[in-house]
């Protein structure tokens, strides 16, 4: 990502990280295309997010589970949009706030401590809600996704970035998945998806899967792991280093088995 062009210092980021994070970040991303995101995106997929949701300065956006705010700022400084994120770690709402502030985008942005299942925010809030790779620590989806239809407007747009998987009945690769990235995940299938959304009155758009580019993100998250692994076992525990390998080595498997994937699914609130 060229810095110059969107004019947000994102080093603020790195002094906030631990040391291995910001070796495992490197690895995955380097300073180019890290923006703050802890998923699988990189710039690139917001660069063509932004014209497919026709993404503009009068534009009020939400973003489910922002995170440490990067892709929400990012998105902000290249559109002159609004921006509020709802993100549940106190840490993550924090360093949102002071990258929005050191990159002079306090004016565009806002990010809340809460609980997406409980959003503080009135009816017919916003114009487009968006969540990048974070709606399987949703164990009911169903009504999360009636909750973003209530803060939408009438005829607004709700699309998300998420892993999709084919694990019914597999309860060894359940249990190898079942923590994620150290917060219990919730899995559902492209189907499962469709079903969820119907039972909350949305309409769906379009959808779109990801699969090359995607399984390099995984893969270099996996190969981080490995290669940063005893640093990252002083730090994060032995247990805790072999499982996110064990993760990462079984998400890889189920890409390449075609059993697990990334969608973008885009819908409309038919109001």
């Amino acid at each position: 990502m060229n810095e110059k062009r969107i004019g947000v210092d994102y080093s603020e980021l790195h002094q906030l990280d631990s040391p291995t994070n910001r070796l495992i970040r490197e690895s995955i991303w380097g300073i180019e295309d890290d923006i703050g995101q802890q998923s699988f995106i990189t710039p690139r997929y917001l660069d063509q997010l932004v014209p497919r949701l026709s993404i503009e300065k009068t534009t009020r956006m939400l973003d489910v589970g922002s995170g440490a705010g990067g892709p929400a700022i990012y998105i902000a400084d290249r559109t002159g949009c609004k921006v509020c994120g709802i993100e549940i770690n106190e840490v993550g709402v924090e360093v949102s706030r002071k990258l929005a502030k050191n990159s002079g985008l306090e004016k565009k942005t806002e990010f809340h401590l809460g609980d997406a299942m409980e959003m503080p925010f009135a009816k017919n809030s916003f114009d487009l809600a968006i969540s990048l790779n974070v709606l399987n620590v949703f164990e009911d989806k169903t009504e999360l996704f009636k909750e973003v239809r209530r803060v939408l407007k009438p005829s607004g747009r709700w699309a998300f970035l998420s892993g999709t998987f084919e694990i019914s009945g597999d309860e060894e690769t359940k249990r190898k998945m079942a923590r994620g990235y150290l917060i219990p995940q919730y899995y559902d299938s492209l189907e499962s998806y469709k079903e969820k959304l119907k039972l909350a009155g949305f309409r769906i758009e379009e959808i779109t899967e990801y699969v090359a580019d995607f399984r390099v993100q995984v893969k270099k998250w996996r190969d981080a792991y490995k290669k940063h692994s005893s640093m990252i076992a002083k730090e994060q525990g032995e247990e805790n280093t072999r499982y996110h390998i064990e993760y990462f080595d079984t998400y890889l498997k189920l890409v390449d088995e075609a059993r697990a994937s990334n969608h973008l699914v885009i819908c409309s609130n038919p109001e």
